[in-house]
């Protein structure tokens, strides 16, 4: 009996491994197939979930910070309109001539398949190619930005070579551990990216992306969503994700976030979630509207505020939030949205208009005695160079152009061209700039 029982099992085992010989490609086309449809499924999961809660926990930080936060009431800062969706193309979103433009749009998503970050880290990254080079593999730029992404090899985003690879360029944008920049001894990548940003899923766009680019034109990205998700949605789940590699947790740095971000939480990672907070919320301690002009023309020789605003940042040495160093606010920031009217504070000549990479679109008054005054960051100059203006007028509107983590006024004061504290030089004047903090 035990020899029939031992030929039968070597029977068995030569019949086993010669099937096995016969059909061993089929089994592997066949658990590859399943491994892809593994990855098709938890993409196509995500683009269902909803993206109404992306500012939830921004908002969260902000009510920590003291302000009123009313999402019924909530308005965006105004925005340039947003542009055209190309039509016609092979892909929804593209036009029929953007070929190469579909496979940096590829490369983008299957990165962001292999870095984990969900439907709502490709839309980021993809506005943001949109915003930085219109989804060209640009070989020029601002200084030495080159690629997708406008990196700059002399900020250690790699080299000139790598950061027009679009595959090594999205890789390092995304950040974390498939970053070509993570380092193991301190779990994160240098320059950062997308992902080392704590919160970045929660914030709106426009924050998330100027946490990883330091843009001059921080609120640039946002008008770029509507098309970014249009891309997305139709690439998301093609082949370029499924061939990113196994079974992607799409959306796992989600589930690694705290399940309350805070304010500290978003200053740590290199969010200036005061200046966020400042240009959308109102501090509940505040009293009457923010952001209003002193209304009415004062007699020559005497000043008023050119903005009757909260002060959200002062005069003096402070970390930049953009270019995370140590250098001098040479003026007083006011919370101001934009199109908000400023006024000049005193009579005297406009100097100049002008536009500058880091003050944005500049007013410059000539007054007695050695006196300048500069208004940056505008979206409008409403007077000209000559023109002679009144203490109380209206001389520009308020914006976000230039450096900056969101629409705000600054005011600086020069005697005899060194920069004085306006809070300081406006109060032996009799105006006190925070009247309204």
């Amino acid at each position: 009996m035990e020899a029939i029982t031992a030929t039968l099992v070597l029977w068995a085992k030569t019949e086993a491994l010669g099937w096995l010989a016969r059909h061993w490609r089929k089994l592997v086309v066949a658990v590859v197939v399943v491994g892809s449809a593994a990855v098709f499924v938890g993409v196509a999961a995500v683009t269902l979930v909803s993206s109404s809660g992306q500012a939830g926990a921004a908002a969260n930080a902000c009510t920590e910070l003291g302000y009123t936060v009313d999402q019924a009431a909530y308005r965006p800062p105004p925005l340039d309109d947003s542009p055209a969706i190309p039509s016609g193309g092979a892909v929804p979103g593209f036009g029929p001539d953007d070929g190469d433009k579909i496979a940096n749009a590829q490369a983008i998503i299957a990165a962001g398949a292999a870095a984990g970050v969900g439907r709502r880290g490709l839309i980021v990254a993809i506005a943001t190619a949109l915003q930085e080079s219109g989804l060209r593999n640009l070989d020029h730029g601002d200084r030495d930005s080159l690629g997708l992404f406008q990196q700059r090899p002399s900020q250690g985003w790699g080299t000139p070579q790598q950061v027009r690879d679009p595959t090594f360029a999205a890789l390092a944008f995304f950040g974390g551990r498939t970053s070509p920049h993570f380092s193991p001894a301190t779990g994160r990548a240098s320059p950062a990216g997308l992902v080392d940003v704590t919160g970045w899923a929660e914030v709106p766009l426009t924050v998330a992306a100027q946490s990883v680019q330091r843009s001059a034109f921080p609120s640039a990205y946002a008008k770029h969503e509507a098309r970014a998700t249009v891309i997305v949605d139709a690439l998301a789940s093609e082949s370029p994700v499924a061939e990113s590699g196994g079974a992607v947790m799409v959306g796992q740095p989600l589930s690694d976030q705290p399940s309350r971000v805070t304010a500290a939480d978003y200053r740590a990672n290199g969010v200036d979630i005061d200046a966020f907070c400042s240009s959308t919320f109102q501090l509940a301690s505040s009293t009457g509207t923010p952001g209003q002009p002193s209304g009415q023309v004062v007699p020559a020789g005497e000043w008023t505020a050119p903005l009757e605003a909260r002060i959200t940042s002062a005069f003096g040495m402070r970390f930049h939030p953009v270019f995370q160093e140590w250098r001098l606010h040479a003026g007083t920031d006011f919370h101001a949205a934009v199109g908000t009217a400023i006024t000049s504070p005193t009579v005297g000549v406009v100097h100049s208009v002008s536009w500058s990479s880091g003050g944005g679109l500049t007013i410059t008054i000539a007054h007695a005695s050695g006196v300048e005054t500069e208004h940056l960051h505008l979206s409008e100059a409403l007077v000209n160079p000559g023109d002679h203006v009144l203490g109380g007028q209206v001389i520009a509107l308020s914006g976000d152009s230039g450096v900056g983590t969101g629409p705000h006024y600054h005011f600086e004061v020069h005697v005899n061209g060194v920069a004085v504290d306006p809070e300081g030089f406006m109060v032996q004047r009799g105006v006190n700039l925070r009247a309204w903090s």
